[in-house]
């Protein structure tokens, strides 16, 4: 007997989207592009976005998600362009409106979307204790995409705080983000530093981190700074896409196509699931909303998008929509987990336990799975394998479960009657 954990829980391909850039009410692109327009001299079109993404727009998008299944990550910038912090309030609103958007998006996007800072101020870098910008006039994206690795401290501070602000809120985060190329030249310093500093805030053993996109069709969901006694880990989720919904700018490419074309067999997305690779989407707030109330260009794009997937897969028998956090998390399973067989009995060793794991057995003909005690229910077609039941797909059987302890016995009953 031949046992393996699947790469995707369930076996299916996982699905989610990642929003980057967004925050409390705030664009905070248009100050972005504003002020970054001032060191380099670029001409971005600042004067063309709008100032406020509208509660009642997030609200719209966050309900549809719900209604659709749709699942992801979704950045809050905590000092959004160092114009003041979330939990203290910024000056452009009143107390009211940004109580109410924070309510809204406990209420209405937690349920279906990780959340995470995406640093301190998406912009320049602060003062981690008063927010105040460094009078060397750094950017967080620029200059610290090296990481200054002699200040360990420093940076551990201002990563803690990003997410000491969002817990203040009730928003606690599951990872981090990256501003553009923040962290991307001392990755590894920045994967450690970062875990640690989620971690120490939020008690998350196994925290991750967002900064890379994969173009290629392997695409990998890196597990850093292992710790099997402890039970640790920082995993990475890496995009596999693209933005082709307007873009971190407002107003650039939307188009549907670029992901899963009209016969639902062209674009990047069917490439992926086909290749059995994780679909991770990039798309950034500014693009879903457009330059006003009335564009959403990169959101009815979006809409036609998670259309065809479903029309592709109508019985969500190869693909299944997931938060960055339970991608990183099962990764994080799979790689630290310890599997021992023999006489028809398997062994876990399991230091992270995530949900719906999934066991590919081999070289047995299989008539009935017991965990921990407890028999798993024989699906009858691949859409019916779901959390609870195995699966005899040829050669090889599935099994899923929710693993309830660090240590997890499986009974193999074969079809001669042996175990």
């Amino acid at each position: 007997m031949r046992v393996n954990i699947a790469r995707h829980a369930l076996d299916r391909v996982p699905l989610s989207i990642i929003f980057d850039d967004s925050t409390l009410l705030v664009n905070l692109n248009y100050f972005f592009m504003r002020d970054r327009n001032l060191v380099d001299g670029e001409a971005r079109r600042w004067e063309d976005v709008p100032v406020v993404h509208p509660e009642s727009f997030t609200r719209e998008f966050a309900e549809w998600c719900l209604e659709h299944g749709v699942r992801g990550k979704y950045s809050v910038v905590p000092c959004p362009a160092a114009l003041g912090r979330i939990d203290e309030g910024l000056p452009l609103f009143s107390r009211a409106q940004q109580e109410s958007w924070l309510a809204m998006c406990r209420e209405w996007i937690v349920p279906n979307f990780d959340i995470t800072p995406e640093m301190m101020t998406h912009t320049v870098v602060v003062d981690p204790d008063t927010c105040v910008p460094l009078p060397e006039g750094i950017w967080e994206q620029y200059e610290w995409a090296t990481l200054p690795v002699e200040d360990e401290e420093r940076v551990f501070r201002y990563i803690a705080r990003a997410c000491e602000i969002l817990v203040n809120v009730g928003l606690t985060p599951q990872g981090v983000t990256s501003p553009g190329g923040f962290g991307g030249r001392t990755l590894e310093f920045y994967a450690r530093v970062a875990g640690q500093a989620v971690r120490a805030v939020t008690g998350n053993p196994i925290p991750y981190f967002f900064k890379r996109i994969e173009s290629g069709l392997e695409v990998e969901t890196p597990v850093w700074c292992v710790d099997r006694e402890e039970g640790t880990a920082t995993g990475e989720i890496i995009a596999s896409t693209n933005d082709w919904t307007g873009s971190w700018t407002g107003y650039g490419e939307v188009n549907a196509d670029r992901y899963i074309e009209a016969d639902l067999q062209g674009g990047r997305l069917p490439a992926l699931i086909d290749a059995g690779q994780p679909v991770v989407l990039c798309s950034h707030w500014q693009g879903f909303y457009g330059l006003h109330d009335e564009d959403r260009r990169g959101f009815n794009a979006f809409k036609d998008v998670v259309g065809r997937l479903c029309a592709r897969d109508p019985r969500g028998e190869q693909t299944r929509w997931r938060t960055c956090s339970e991608i990183t998390t099962y990764a994080c399973a799979r790689e630290m987990a310890h599997i021992e067989t023999g006489d028809g009995i398997i062994v876990l060793d399991l230091p992270v336990r995530p949900l719906e794991l999934t066991l590919e057995i081999e070289e047995v003909e299989v008539a009935g799975i017991v965990v921990d005690g407890r028999p798993l229910v024989r699906a009858g077609t691949r859409a019916g394998f779901q959390n609870g039941t195995f699966w005899c797909d040829g050669a090889v059987t599935l099994a899923a479960f929710d693993p309830q302890t660090a240590q997890v016995r499986v009974e193999v009953k074969t079809v001669d009657g042996a175990r």
